[in-house]
């Protein structure tokens, strides 16, 4: 791996709560039926002090608030960690994903004057009025954009980040327009990459009963995964080579239990669940696996940055040496999905990218 002093970017998730109920998030099973794994959970403002110390925020670039499953802007601390961060070291880039379907106009606006103009929230929106809810669920398009104008108004940079379906790819056009007419500093777009065992994805309520369907957008190719396909993975993954992304970046995550990982792709290892037959044993494959990770690296205390700093967990001896036995030998899953040459065999590259 990388030591500590080449550390240049940090990936938080101070909260894994979400007021939203997305139905391809792993927090979700198709919509309104909630992960039964997942432990719901949020950093403290003296959690962060701790952890983000004056010594780790003056050795990195960036700070982004994003994670697997939670919000940020659910963590009533989210704007206190801002200004704090910006007091240690008023340089360092901040990055907030969110859906922006929380919180009252007011705090959007003070949200706004912690942050500087190279800081950027990357807003979820998903469509247009009649759209937007379809993949948001729980959330309205009214009410993001009142706070988007909010923060935008106040001087805030934001950014439209689009992801399309088949059912909003007609409106990418529109979207971008107002984009432009609201000041958004950029427009993205994003394929969905979370058709895995079919392109016709349910979405249920809270009954379990079907609601409507969500299908890719027509001009992505995508390939959903099959028993061949995952049998086949398998093989291929004996020979892939890794390229960790995260090893070139710089960068470790650190999840809503203030447990360490190199990635967001490896930490959600032990709370993936799924009712479907086909993947049921890849993710507990992906689980063990995880844990076999865990256990190499110490074992959570040790990775728990509250009771460790996260430059002597990036410098201990585990972490620097443990990598390239996983990479070459026994090669997870997950690092072969996410940073090999054959990872399109369970995903689809991000594609169709634009910006205004």
């Amino acid at each position: 791996m990388f030591e500590f002093k080449k550390l240049k970017d940090i990936h938080l998730e101070i909260t894994s709560k979400c007021q939203a109920a997305c139905p391809m998030c792993e927090r979700n099973n198709h919509g309104a039926m909630p992960n039964p794994n997942l432990i719901e959970s949020d950093w403290s403002l003296e959690d962060f002090k701790k952890i983000m110390s004056p010594n780790l925020l003056n050795q990195i670039k960036s700070l982004r608030f994003c994670g697997n499953f939670g919000d940020p802007i659910i963590n009533d601390n989210l704007i206190e960690m801002c200004r704090y961060t910006k007091l240690v070291d008023k340089n360092i880039n901040i990055d907030i994903h969110t859906n922006a379907g929380a919180r009252k106009q007011e705090w959007w606006q003070e949200l706004a004057s912690v942050l500087t103009d190279n800081d950027r929230v990357h807003i979820a929106l998903d469509g247009l009025e009649d759209t937007h809810h379809l993949y948001r669920i729980n959330t309205t398009y009214d009410k993001v954009i009142k706070n988007a104008k909010a923060f935008i108004d106040a001087g805030g940079k934001a950014v439209w980040a689009m992801l399309i379906f088949k059912h909003n790819e007609h409106q990418v056009e529109e979207a971008n327009r107002r984009a432009n007419d609201m000041n958004f500093v950029s427009f993205s777009v994003k394929a969905s990459q979370r058709f895995i065992t079919s392109l016709k994805f349910e979405v249920y309520d809270k009954n379990k009963n079907i609601t409507h369907y969500l299908e890719p957008a027509s001009n992505i190719d995508l390939n959903y995964i099959t028993k061949e396909h995952l049998d086949k993975f398998e093989l291929l993954s004996k020979s892939a080579e890794i390229k960790c992304e995260v090893k070139h970046s710089k960068e470790v995550y650190i999840d809503a239990q203030k447990i360490l990982s190199p990635c967001c792709y490896i930490a959600p290892g032990k709370y993936l669940y799924t009712e479907t037959n086909l993947l049921k044993d890849s993710y507990q494959r992906v689980k063990e696996q995880y844990l076999m990770i865990v256990e190499s690296l110490g074992g959570f205390e040790k990775l728990n940055t509250i009771n460790n700093t996260v430059e002597d967990i990036i410098n201990s001896k585990e972490y620097q040496t443990v990598w390239d036995y996983y990479w070459s030998n026994n090669k997870p899953i997950m690092c072969v999905k996410s940073c090999s040459k054959i990872d399109n065999v369970m995903r689809p590259q991000d594609q169709y990218i634009k910006k205004a």
